[in-house]
């Protein structure tokens, strides 16, 4: 062997990898941002379109409530708001709605219920939570009938809105 082809086999690289392997790529991290925050931004964004779809007594003090914590998370989490105006456009904003609607319902029936009680009773405080309860409690079956029907009337009367 000569001193040429000895030298030649020494300047020779070679690695041991993996075949097809792609050496410097990262797939795993969106512009350093931890998958931590993408899930908090994923949530978040939830959490606004159902803020934003919600009515009635108590929407605006939600939406206030929720907009200065959002503001609060743009300023100190480093790439929140991009990632957060990106989320938001791929919210479903009709189950979103579909959400609100049926939590209106609920709410609705609950209050006129407690109303209800407080009317028929003629007390109010706590005195309306223990009457309510002896009530339903001598009265169970006919009480949770009444609720059922009241709330499929509810909930129907609202799906049935234009």
């Amino acid at each position: 062997m000569s001193s040429q082809q000895s030298s030649n086999y020494n300047d020779f690289l070679e690695h041991f990898g993996v075949r097809g392997m792609r050496w410097g790529v990262r797939n795993d991290k969106d512009s350093g941002i931890s998958k931590g925050t993408q899930r908090l931004v994923k949530k978040d964004a939830k959490r606004y379109a159902d803020a934003k779809m919600f009515y009635g007594k108590g929407d605006g003090t939600r939406r206030k409530l929720l907009k200065a914590e959002l503001d609060k998370k743009k300023r100190t989490i480093p790439g929140y708001e991009k990632l957060f105006d990106n989320e938001i456009k791929n919210v479903d904003y009709a189950k979103s709605a579909n959400k609100a609607k049926v939590e209106r319902a609920y709410k609705d029936t609950t209050y006129r219920a407690r109303v209800t009680i407080k009317q028929f009773l003629g007390v109010t405080g706590p005195l309306t939570v223990a009457a309510g309860s002896a009530l339903y409690l001598a009265n169970k079956d006919a009480v949770d009938n009444f609720v059922i029907n009241q709330f499929k009337k509810t909930v129907g009367a609202m799906m049935h809105r234009p």
